[in-house]
């Protein structure tokens, strides 16, 4: 540990470390997030820098077309995968923040999906993305549950609406976590890498 943050899994934390969030910011956890920094974050890089320069074209008077290297893609023969089962009735789809209250209610309402946004509806605060981290595994393992300061209590019910999480985007880093030497990490790698990591078997133990 140093400079005021606490090394877990080859990563350097310095957000605030509470009970809660330790069970969310585990070794384990972390460590697969480092692997995922490891794997896919150069590449990330590179397609930032791509866009900078997409853009700079564009701005030069570079009119937009498709690309030659993906021409035998778009001349080819192939099709997409099937959509999954648990994907099939998406009529009714509703998105929002992943607070604890809203992950709740939207997960009750009359609606086939709901999308847990850790981008655009979500402010990046640590408390958001960790205590959302928390708000999520709860609900997927079906322990959620909510008072408010007027005592009304809020739970979930036996078929909530399917959950699926959205992630940062790729422009977006996590200024509380940095690598060995104190560079952030895309804000998208950390937010997969501990929901998949914390829900995975869940989902699967529950036939999703």
């Amino acid at each position: 540990m140093s400079g005021g943050a606490t090394e877990i899994g080859g990563l350097r934390v310095t957000g605030r470390l509470n009970d809660g969030y330790k069970e969310i910011l585990t070794d384990e956890a972390l460590g697969f997030v480092r692997e995922l920094v490891e794997t896919f974050a150069p590449r990330l890089e590179e397609l930032m820098q791509a866009r900078k320069d997409y853009q700079a074209r564009m701005d030069s008077g570079d009119l937009p077309d498709f690309l030659p290297e993906t021409k035998d893609i778009r001349e080819g023969d192939w099709k997409v995968a099937g959509i999954p089962d648990d994907l099939q009735d998406r009529r009714i789809e509703i998105t929002g923040p992943v607070d604890r209250k809203m992950v709740i209610n939207a997960l009750n309402a009359n609606v086939r999906v709901f999308m847990a946004d850790f981008e655009d509806a979500l402010a990046p605060t640590w408390d958001n993305v960790i205590g959302g981290q928390i708000n999520l595994r709860d609900a997927n393992r079906r322990e959620i549950d909510f008072t408010s300061p007027e005592g009304k209590e809020y739970k979930l019910k036996d078929k909530p609406a399917m959950l699926l999480a959205r992630v940062r985007g790729l422009h977006l880093s996590e200024k509380h976590v940095l690598t060995s030497d104190d560079k952030r990490i895309p804000g998208c790698l950390l937010d997969f890498g501990l929901y998949f990591f914390h829900n995975y078997q869940t989902r699967l133990d529950n036939g999703t």
